[in-house]
């Protein structure tokens, strides 16, 4: 069955569900706008001129379909119907002498987060158990993986946003210790994160990146606190003349000496880490490519796919066309 099965937002944010396995080599694509109404009445996306994507894929289909901006008319995933309704709404229907019964519950998602500082990681972890809950596991790690703490319980996933608050409140109501160690640089009360995959750098995130880099901040921290990928962090850092040309698109060069010293790489080397290194992209991958990256794929997997290194799969991405997440990336790989 052909459904809506994802669609990006005016901030080019992706949702519904766009990793599902579509049974296509290249999903439809077009415009969908979501008119204003009551504010009562009115979706999360109102007023907004979405780019949907649709295929026959694997997902749970709802009751309503959807006119695009070009006239077609395409069924919606029970997902994507979730987040724009309730600006379209199906018809009612006749009562029947059967009692209805309830829609089932979306599945819970699986959820990975993870953030700290050089004293300490935090790693959350929510995986769907029975019932609609969720598992909870919260890990307090050292540096070097040592545990010191653990909180691990199931819960619905509706109450976790109370839950999130008791915490925050218990948080004020202790005693504060004494800090694990040299704190970073106070931020300033402006937003330097980026809201969506490729935006462009403001002034205040370049400074907060000098800032954090001089101080000592991690690479994978950095990417964290601005919300942008480890390769944009590189690409920037070079940009701002304050780290070397991203290692994976120019390979180190040996000092030289005398005699001068051999390469310092083959391409046999290369293809042990990407096995299909300096080979020609034929059709056929680059329909794979552009099929796997509008099902939501992301750059370091199709790297991993289709044995490429990521600047090679994020200059293809952007030669053909594709969208999707990766695309995206590919766009801000550059800087």
């Amino acid at each position: 069955m052909t459904l809506i099965y994802a669609f990006r937002d005016e901030d080019g944010s992706w949702h519904g569900n766009p990793d599902a396995v579509v049974l296509e080599p290249v999903p439809g694509a077009g415009t969908l706008t979501i008119p204003l109404g009551p504010q009562e009445q009115s979706s999360l996306f109102a007023g907004q001129r979405l780019h949907v994507l649709y295929a026959a894929c694997d997902v749970e289909p709802s009751q309503t379909s959807y006119r695009l901006d070009n006239g077609e008319s395409v069924q919606a995933s029970w997902r994507v119907h979730e987040l724009l309704a309730p600006a379209y709404q199906p018809p009612a229907t006749a009562p029947t002498s059967h009692p209805t019964q309830p829609h089932p519950r979306p599945a819970t998602p699986e959820v990975k987060l993870e953030f700290g500082d050089p004293h300490r990681r935090y790693c959350l972890t929510a995986q769907p158990a029975h019932d609609g809950r969720m598992e909870l596991t919260i890990l307090v790690c050292s540096s070097d993986g040592i545990i010191h703490g653990e909180l691990t319980g199931e819960l619905d996933p509706r109450d976790l946003n109370h839950i999130g608050r008791l915490v925050t409140a218990a948080a004020g109501a202790c005693p504060t210790p004494e800090p694990l160690g040299p704190q970073p640089p106070a931020t300033t009360a402006v937003s330097v994160k980026a809201t969506h995959p490729g935006a462009a750098w403001t002034t205040e995130a370049e400074q907060h990146l000098r800032d954090a880099h001089r101080a000592g901040t991690s690479l994978q921290q950095l990417a964290s606190d601005l919300g942008r990928s480890e390769n944009s962090i590189r690409w920037k850092l070079h940009g701002l003349k304050l780290a070397p040309y991203p290692g994976d698109l120019a390979p180190t060069q040996p000092a030289r000496t005398t005699p001068k010293q051999p390469k310092a790489y083959t391409v046999e080397e290369k293809r042990k880490a990407h096995p299909n290194a300096y080979t020609p992209w034929t059709d056929h991958e680059e329909e794979n490519l552009a099929a796997r990256c509008a099902q939501g794929a992301l750059l370091a997997h199709l790297a991993q796919e289709f044995g490429r290194n990521e600047g090679a799969i994020a200059s293809r991405l952007l030669k053909i066309g594709a969208v999707g997440p990766a695309a995206d990336e590919a766009r801000e790989f550059g800087g």
